[in-house]
């Protein structure tokens, strides 16, 4: 059984378990995570991606919101923060569905807020049988990406082409990955898991990709 996640206080140090892009994110999350706290409505306030996870570097500060009712409004929202808001009521859906986020929140996720111990209910009731995302699903979006990736080469574009092309290799990366029921973690991750899984060329190509990317976007959740 999985162990009950204790609900921490919304002005508790986080820092030893988000890593912060920067301190204008950090500054907004704590204010942020303050006014969430405040309202009825949330149910879950959750840091996931490569700022919880033990990485070099992150580029990025990826939050989810559960909420019930209307959407929450956030203002002020940094260039480096992502929010991802969700109605409670089309959680579990999801979740069967294998919705890769909410199944990587859940796994590795570190929990900032929840009411009513909400968080900690999913996470016991799901754990046990959380559905992986679909491989064939991330094979899709690297076709997408890579007819983006042809058009961008096809304009000229050398910075966008190889952001595009970072993309193609972890939607690559994360479809083999799932296909040998392994869960893909953060991209600055998946070689290391690319290679325990036997794919060594393709752990390759995607570090010498993420050297030659921005690092907002290897450190990104695509």
């Amino acid at each position: 059984m999985q162990a009950p996640i204790m609900e921490p206080r919304a002005n508790q140090d986080l820092t030893d378990q988000v890593q912060w892009p920067s301190e204008a994110a950090r500054e907004w999350a704590i204010r942020a995570i303050e006014e969430l706290r405040a309202n009825p409505r949330i149910l879950a306030v959750v840091f996931f991606g490569s700022s919880v996870r033990p990485v070099s570097s992150v580029g990025d500060l990826d939050l989810l919101v559960v909420f019930e009712g209307d959407e929450p409004e956030l203002t002020g929202v940094p260039m480096d923060v992502d929010v991802r808001s969700y109605s409670a009521s089309m959680v579990p859906e999801l979740i069967v569905k294998g919705h890769d986020l909410l199944g990587w929140a859940l796994r590795y996720g570190v929990l900032a807020y929840q009411r009513h111990a909400y968080w900690s209910d999913l996470r016991q009731e799901w754990m046990p049988k959380l559905p992986f995302p679909s491989a064939v699903v991330a094979e899709q979006r690297a076709e997408r990406a890579g007819g983006l990736l042809r058009k961008l080469q096809a304009i000229g574009d050398e910075d966008a082409s190889a952001e595009q092309y970072l993309s193609v290799l972890t939607h690559r990366a994360r479809s083999f990955l799932l296909r040998r029921d392994v869960f893909p973690i953060s991209r600055p991750e998946l070689a290391g898991q690319l290679r325990q899984a036997g794919q060594s060329e393709l752990a390759v190509q995607l570090e010498l990709a993420m050297l030659r990317t921005p690092r907002a976007a290897v450190a990104g959740a695509d």
